[in-house]
């Protein structure tokens, strides 16, 4: 759209990716227009009509269609990120957040342009995955590099996503579908030494549901890609070691039948101890024993 037309109250009629623009731009620069623009939005939506009380059409258009010139990259140029492979949005909302604040803005602003350049970088851990795509396009539309600079960033953030994503025979043993598993693995991810020895700033919004613990789980082990292909095997290597061990350990294979008595006031602790934990019996006993193994 090179002209907006307008609609109601003679507001200009923006596309949805004008619109997310705009509210991004606004959550970096509050007061980029007018003092208090962004308390006036809503939602991203109406963010038209909510600053109609401050929208001056001319002035307005004019700072869209200068922004859109100096700094949106052509539809094509941004086609290969998908709306719906959110393993690759969250890939890509971390990448951004690394790369964007370690380009440097030179240019100086163009001619007409009034709106703040403070950079647009949204919390991964804090974005809902329907509105992921949403939040990467406008991200990368508000940052105010030039289209030339934008365009090699964005074109080398296509080829490091080529290049870390992982392989399906690396990551088939992750059952996706797998509720005991999937709770292992963000758990094993969470507490892992690796993670706070090396840095790693990796964050996902994620909730109990199996599919998207399974996303969180495939795009942190992309995004270890960043730390190099040694260190990010040598740390898939032994997160699948590691399962196969606690498989392995709850196997029937691994167990011995044993008798021994027990008192009735152990028996009743024991009894109590299965309510409180909602585990087996079995498993409370190991659990026992390892702990008090591990305390020696």
């Amino acid at each position: 759209m090179t002209e907006h037309d307008t609609g109601e109250a003679g507001l200009p009629t923006l596309n949805i990716r004008e619109k997310r623009w705009l509210h991004a731009h606004l959550l970096a620069n509050p007061d980029s227009f007018f003092p208090g623009s962004l308390r006036k939005v809503k939602n991203t939506e109406t963010i038209v009509e909510d600053l109609a009380s401050q929208w001056d059409a001319s002035y307005m258009s004019t700072q869209v269609k200068a922004w859109k010139k100096a700094y949106f990259l052509p539809e094509i140029d941004l086609a290969w990120i998908s709306h719906s492979h959110q393993r690759q949005l969250v890939w890509l909302l971390n990448e951004l957040s690394l790369v964007i604040p370690t380009i440097p803005i030179t240019g100086s602003a163009p001619a007409f342009l009034h709106a703040g350049r403070t950079t647009f970088i949204p919390a991964p851990s804090a974005i809902r995955p329907e509105h992921r795509y949403g939040f990467a396009i406008a991200t990368i539309d508000a940052w105010p590099l030039s289209v030339s600079e934008k365009l090699a960033a964005v074109r080398d953030i296509r080829q490091n996503w080529e290049q870390s994503q992982l392989n399906w025979k690396q990551v088939k043993w992750l059952d996706g579908k797998s509720r005991q598993q999937m709770d292992w693995a963000v758990d094993y991810i969470n507490k892992s030494e690796f993670r706070r020895r090396y840095g790693v700033t990796y964050s996902c919004l994620y909730t109990d549901d199996i599919k998207e613990k399974h996303v969180y789980v495939l795009g942190f082990l992309d995004h270890l890609y960043r730390l190099g292909a040694d260190s990010r095997e040598l740390f898939i290597t032994k997160m699948r070691k590691t399962w196969s061990q606690k498989k392995y350990r709850e196997s029937d294979k691994a167990k011995k039948q044993v008798y021994f008595s027990l008192s009735d006031e152990a028996r009743r602790h024991l009894d109590q101890l299965e309510k409180a934990r909602k585990m087996t019996k079995n498993r409370i006993i190991e659990d026992l024993l390892a702990e008090a193994a591990g305390a020696r």
